[in-house]
């Protein structure tokens, strides 16, 4: 009988930046990566790894071929939540490896995002919406000469709630504040004001979807571009399909448009009424004299719902959905479910392909 052989493969090596691994938790006990306080999202090409514990409140970022790690601790208030998802996001669009290439955002649980360089220095922070973070994902879109695949984008998922920002806006905004933290023109200021003041930052463009028609999600994905309604008229806007799972519907999906369908009329007269009463609120405190207390700054309001519109969905009590994963084109999403099965679905003629029980 021949012998059987053992082939080994490095994966990584951690052991130099052990550390920083420590820091969230790492050898504390045995299964420790089952702790779903442990977060981990790996960088592109299996260069880097991100460790973020909630329960510690640590970020840590391991280069995977050794070397040190760095450890950061995100300075979140009583307000700002915990960390509850972890992603990496490139500084340019070719995406290139090391410090100036790539940088690492945190989610927390009530809606922030916070942008974080190699370095560990915090670059932008920004509330989304009011609720937990489930899940972050940056999509790369590869360019197709045949159909307009759309550009690069990170979308947050809330429950019942989808969020997009566009790549190329992200990546201006954060190669900005990349250079200014680098140049130590605001290095100070980043230090007293990261963890209290968020208005030294530069809001970034998004759009955000209420996807709750058919039941609150789990889990969601932006899948891509979409051709408009038959009925409705050509226009420069864009539409995205998204798929998302969850308890009530096993797996649903919406159409998604970037027009928030907002008059002229009424955009005049939300911005003349927000001047009229901070004209008299001005003139009440001239007229009274009153000292100003302090208080504490109230948080930004979230950004009003865009267009959606619902398109299929599957109800099938008491199968439930619970993970989505999308092929790295985007065409196709496998879906876990409750019961042990494992759906393959084609996002763009919206029909199962496959069905696997384990």
């Amino acid at each position: 009988m021949a012998r059987r052989g053992h082939h080994l493969t490095e994966v990584a090596l951690l052991a130099s930046a052990s550390g920083s691994l420590a820091a969230a938790g790492a050898g504390e006990r045995e299964g420790w990566l089952d702790d779903p306080a442990v977060l981990l999202s790996l960088g592109p090409r299996a260069r880097d790894l991100a460790v973020a514990s909630a329960a510690r409140s640590v970020l840590g970022i391991v280069p995977v071929a050794g070397g040190g790690g760095v450890t950061v601790k995100p300075a979140l208030g009583p307000d700002d939540g915990r960390i509850s998802a972890v992603e990496w996001v490139p500084l340019d669009a070719e995406g290139s490896q090391g410090e100036e290439g790539m940088t690492v955002v945190v989610g927390t649980d009530a809606g922030w995002l916070l942008f974080y360089s190699l370095a560990g220095d915090l670059l932008h922070k920004q509330s989304i919406y009011p609720a937990k973070i489930l899940k972050l994902n940056f999509n790369e879109r590869k360019e197709n000469a045949w159909e307009d695949s759309g550009s690069d984008e990170l979308s947050v998922v809330f429950p019942g709630v989808i969020a997009r920002c566009d790549g190329a806006d992200l990546q201006i905004m954060l190669q900005k504040s990349f250079q200014e933290v680098k140049s130590r023109m605001w290095k100070d200021k980043f230090e007293q004001e990261d963890d209290e003041d968020t208005s030294s930052f530069e809001k970034t463009p998004l759009q955000i979807w209420n996807v709750s028609k058919f039941g609150s999600c789990v889990d969601a994905a932006i899948v891509g571009l979409m051709p408009p309604p038959l009925l409705e008229l050509q226009s420069s806007q864009r539409h995205y399909c998204a798929i998302t799972v969850g308890e009530d519907a096993v797996v649903s999906a919406y159409r998604l448009s970037e027009d928030r369908s907002r008059s002229l009329v009424g955009a005049i007269l939300s911005r003349g009424v927000a001047a009229t009463f901070s004209t008299i609120s001005s003139l009440s405190k001239i007229l009274w004299r009153s000292e100003p207390s302090p208080t504490k700054k109230p948080r930004p309001k979230p950004q009003a719902f865009a267009k959606t519109s619902p398109l299929t969905c599957l109800k099938d009590s008491p199968r439930k959905g619970e993970r989505l994963t999308l092929s790295p084109s985007g065409t196709l999403a496998a879906i876990t479910d409750s019961l042990g099965r494992i759906l393959l679905l084609d996002t763009r003629a919206l029909v199962a392909v496959r069905l696997w029980k384990i």
